[in-house]
């Protein structure tokens, strides 16, 4: 399983080797993550779930759990109504241009399956296989959130993107107990998906001056906005994962037989 995790690594220095090239290819110079959103299609997104899809087929890794989820409703009933919150702010801000929606639920889609893949699929897989659930967990959490900082590359910002390391960790574990409580990577792929669509939306159309919302300075406050948009989602994780090392950890390793570079469930 040390091999498998070096594997996985490999294909983490990649696979944000091409997120972050691709995105400068795209923008040559600094920009912000909306105005990278909005103004176009980020085929750097669709080159890095090639990259996955390639590397899950090769090395036939089976355990990334395209499988029917279980325990919907018991396991999205907050972060549901969460979303239904984002949605009805969006029907209030009023939804930016045609183009814009149709730019920002392409490229949250492909961020959400590129991004669940990457760390919900094929690091915590193969952290998961040789170690404990929670070790596993935290070090699959803090390598999402730790990848945000390199934001900086695309928008100058290091605060910002400090700041949404920080939120980035809060939201990779509600979504790392997504995929353990539904069984799962379905719904945490979905999840990903609305969360940033909305959040674009909304941050769209608060820039835009949708329904005569002021777009100067809004002040210090909101330098931690993503933080704060992401502390339920960080309750809701931690109440999730309360049990999970009694009752999922054992099975992890168990159906991981030696040498098996698939490592089951």
């Amino acid at each position: 399983m040390t091999k498998r995790i070096g594997i996985s690594l490999v294909i983490y220095v990649a696979w944000i080797a091409v997120t972050l090239l691709g995105a400068r290819l795209i923008v040559a110079d600094d920009t912000t993550l909306n105005e990278l959103v909005t103004s176009g299609i980020g085929w750097h997104f669709a080159a890095a779930i090639a990259l996955l899809l390639t590397a899950i087929s090769v090395f036939k890794w089976r355990d990334m759990h395209f499988t029917r989820p279980h325990s919907l409703v018991r396991t999205l009933w907050f972060p549901g109504i969460y979303l239904v919150l984002f949605a009805s702010g969006v029907a209030f801000l009023g939804a930016p241009p045609l183009g814009v929606v149709v730019f920002v639920v392409i490229n949250t889609l492909m961020v959400g399956v590129s991004e669940e893949l990457m760390f919900r699929g094929v690091l915590f897989r193969a952290l998961a296989a040789s170690m404990s659930i929670w070790r596993a967990i935290i070090v699959t959490t803090v390598l999402f959130g730790a990848v945000h900082t390199l934001n900086v590359f695309i928008t100058g910002e290091l605060g910002e993107a400090l700041v949404q390391s920080v939120a980035a960790t809060m939201s990779g574990l509600v979504l790392i107990a997504i995929v353990i409580r539904t069984g799962s990577i379905w719904p945490a792929i979905t999840y990903h998906f609305l969360w940033d669509c909305l959040l674009f939306l909304v941050s769209s159309s608060v820039a835009s001056g949708n329904q005569g919302v002021p777009t100067g300075d809004p002040g210090p406050l909101a330098f931690y906005i993503p933080v704060l948009l992401n502390l339920p989602n960080f309750i809701c994780a931690l109440i999730l994962l309360r049990h999970v090392g009694r009752s999922h950890g054992s099975t992890l390793q168990r159906h991981s037989a030696p040498g098996d570079t698939a490592g089951r469930l």
